[in-house]
């Protein structure tokens, strides 16, 4: 199952469906660029799995009214922008959708079982301004007082299963 993407006449991820280029088809490059074609199929299947999660999140949004759109997402990071009363039930609507997502792609790859230890984020971060880690004060040379101190805003919070 792993090399079918991969060897396939016509190569394509094993969610969502997604081709490969044309220019690395087996029957452009025959054997070759094999590197090229499993990196592919990573990356890709981790995009495909980027938008389900983006998808998933959207309805949970719009089912449950919960006040809140994607601001930006960044490799493997997703950040919402979220009404402060809906906080909480956005942080556990983002676990729902990946549980969902993660869901799908196991059924796609054949696996009847998802252990509940990958089954959720380990965490998921709320706060009130873009920073690494929510636990963090920022002090910086620019602002070696901290966040909390200098513009009344207390560390985040930090949600899981």
């Amino acid at each position: 199952m792993a090399a079918e993407p991969i060897t396939s006449a016509t190569p394509r991820t094993p969610v969502l469906g997604c081709r490969i280029s044309r220019a690395l088809e087996p029957s452009a490059v025959q054997g070759e660029f094999m590197t090229s074609r499993v990196n592919w199929v990573v990356q890709s299947s981790a995009v495909d799995y980027l938008h389900l999660l983006l998808v998933a999140m959207k309805w949970l949004l719009e089912e449950f009214a919960i006040d809140g759109r994607l601001c930006i997402n960044i490799h493997d990071e997703v950040r919402y922008l979220v009404r402060g009363e809906d906080r909480y039930r956005a942080a556990l609507a983002l676990q729902v959708a990946s549980l969902l997502t993660r869901c799908m792609f196991s059924c796609k790859l054949g696996l009847s079982d998802l252990p509940q230890s990958v089954a959720f984020f380990s965490a998921v971060d709320i706060d009130q301004c873009l920073r690494k880690e929510v636990t963090m004060d920022c002090k910086t040379p620019s602002n070696p007082i901290g966040m909390e101190r200098r513009y009344g805003i207390p560390q985040g919070d930090v949600g899981d299963i």
